[in-house]
């Protein structure tokens, strides 16, 4: 275990969200980092986050929109039990705020109610969200979310019903959908979204079916993705996808089988995979992997193990991971791994326990941390991060 170094006061508390959960198994929270706060979203519902000011603020829409990264947080299995799911995706902030009482306006709703989707930023700015499961059935409808206006409008549908899928913006500008559950078999089929026409388009397959897998855009452009589940089968296999062919080739697998796990994309270019629910269940193991080489390395083991947590790249170039689940407890531990050392440390705690939550680093560094599941349920409450 790395030496535990205690970084007090890190972590400040910010107006709770002030939206209801549903007492449901099944939770839909996403976010986004944003040039002055943080977009978020309550079911089918937009709302504000207010950096500036230390608290959720009104605002009739987002707007202003910067370069974002969007995620997929995903759902755990609470003693063997029930999933709680929990999508992210980046908005934009507002330039328009006002206060009620509640500090919540209500912006477009989608044409569809959805969960365990995919949201992409596009170049355009607008926001794609496509696939997901409802009351309805799985879906394969997409739309898009428009800053300006605040509305979304429906485009081209994909060719499968998909959940638990990935999707990446590719360098091109085009979004790369990638595997996921059809409802009736897992897939390894591929798709790409094609903004200027609004029209889905197959591409190559890929050599495994995949639920609950990362995926990463490297610094060459290529996706890779790595892990998930076929089945009742944790995978340890990753590949790559090459825009420019539309081809899929194996690479070298992860030294652990697991899904529910995070990956980020380190300034050095290389991947790093942390924790996840393997066969012996929550893990602590991370790894790297390098580009140049295709080869996963084993790097320094968390002091904790944990699923359904987040991970966030900071300013420094450190990684910081909050919260998950180590299988028994909920969790408001942190830590910090060092690229240069390979060394993770404690830092502060999180004032609250929770898993399932999204994070989000803004403009001045911090770390925004929003809602998830805790010892007491379903949280509104959010705290920010200093490094």
């Amino acid at each position: 275990m790395s030496s535990q170094h205690i970084q007090m006061n890190a972590w400040a508390t910010t107006d709770a969200d002030l939206s209801n959960h549903h007492d449901s198994s099944k939770s839909t929270n996403r976010n986004q980092t944003v040039s002055n706060g943080t977009c978020k979203v309550d079911d089918n519902q937009h709302h504000s986050y207010d950096q500036n000011n230390k608290r959720w603020a009104l605002s009739e829409y987002c707007s202003s929109l910067s370069p974002l990264f969007y995620g997929l947080l995903l759902g755990a299995l609470i003693a063997g039990l029930g999933l709680a799911i929990v999508t992210t995706f980046l908005l934009t902030s507002s330039n328009e705020t006002s206060s009620t009482p509640e500090g919540w306006s209500i912006t477009g709703a989608t044409n569809y109610a959805r969960y365990v989707h995919t949201a992409s930023v596009l170049t355009n700015g607008k926001v794609l969200v496509a696939g997901g499961d409802s009351s309805n059935g799985y879906l394969n409808s997409s739309e898009l979310y428009d800053p300006l206006t605040g509305v979304w409008t429906t485009t081209g549908s994909m060719t499968y019903t998909r959940y638990a899928h990935t999707s990446s913006v590719l360098t091109n500008g085009k979004v790369l959908v990638v595997g996921g559950d059809s409802g009736s078999s897992y897939l390894n089929s591929v798709e790409l979204y094609d903004p200027s026409t609004g029209v889905w388009t197959t591409t190559g397959s890929m050599n495994y079916a995949r639920e609950w897998h990362v995926a990463s855009v490297l610094t060459n452009g290529k996706v890779l993705v790595a892990g998930g589940s076929d089945s009742s089968v944790y995978l340890d296999s990753a590949e790559l996808y090459d825009p420019s062919t539309g081809v899929w080739t194996t690479t070298g697998s992860m030294n652990y089988a697991q899904e529910w796990h995070v990956a980020s994309l380190l300034t050095n270019g290389k991947v790093l995979v942390v924790g996840g629910q393997g066969s012996s269940g929550c893990l602590n193991s991370t790894e790297l992997y390098d580009p140049s080489t295709g080869i996963w390395t084993t790097t320094g083991t968390m002091n904790y193990a944990r699923c359904l947590h987040t991970a966030s790249v900071l300013t420094n170039g450190k990684v910081l991971v909050a919260g998950g689940f180590n299988g028994s407890v909920f969790l408001n531990g942190t830590e910090l791994y060092d690229p240069s050392t390979g060394v993770w440390t404690v830092t502060s705690n999180m004032n609250y326990t929770r898993y399932a939550h999204t994070a989000s680093i803004l403009t001045n560094g911090k770390v925004l941390v929003v809602d998830g599941y805790g010892s007491s349920g379903y949280s509104n409450s959010s705290e920010l991060y200093e490094p």
